[in-house]
């Protein structure tokens, strides 16, 4: 299998089947949330302005993960494992409240695909230096890649980064 032509690879999101479900209940409650306020006795006012506000972030939060679990469920039946070498690391951002993200160009290889360059951000960390690898999970159809779900490979480590 190869990757069709002017694809470029890309970075995709999974997640599992617990967290799936609950981030559905979360989107679900979001949606819903507008409306019980409205007939709870909150008022219309009350349930129209809260609902304004949760109502697109639920559906939102609910097409993301559909997304994210088609993607899961793909990985499953056609990824296969790779390993992820940092070429560089481009852009750190500053999460504020979250945690920091880097912006990595890695060199991506494996037994059943042919190696391809690739952008990657992930959650920064004093390992994420040149030359640290990290296992990934490819679909070799179109080079796109996930990183780091443990469901999908428990078995493999990350190695440490060199000296």
């Amino acid at each position: 299998m190869t990757a069709a032509e002017n694809d470029e690879p890309s970075q995709v999101e999974l997640i599992g089947p617990r967290a799936g479900a609950f981030t559905y209940l979360i989107g679900v409650v979001l949606i819903a949330l507008g409306p019980l306020l409205a007939l709870t006795g909150g008022g219309w006012a009350d349930g129209l302005c809260t609902g304004v506000i949760t109502l697109p972030i639920g559906v939102a939060l609910v097409v993301s993960t559909v997304q994210w679990r088609a993607n899961e469920r793909r990985f499953q039946s056609a990824g296969v494992p790779g390993t992820a070498r940092i070429i560089s690391v481009d852009e750190i951002r500053a999460g504020g409240e979250n945690p920091d993200t880097a912006d990595l160009t890695v060199e991506i290889s494996g037994d059943r695909f042919t190696a391809f360059t690739a952008v990657c951000t992930l959650d920064h960390h004093r390992e994420l230096v040149r030359g640290h690898t990290f296992t990934v999970m490819v679909d070799p159809r179109d080079n796109s890649f996930a990183v780091g779900f443990d469901h999908l490979f428990p078995h493999v480590q990350d190695t440490d980064p060199p000296s």
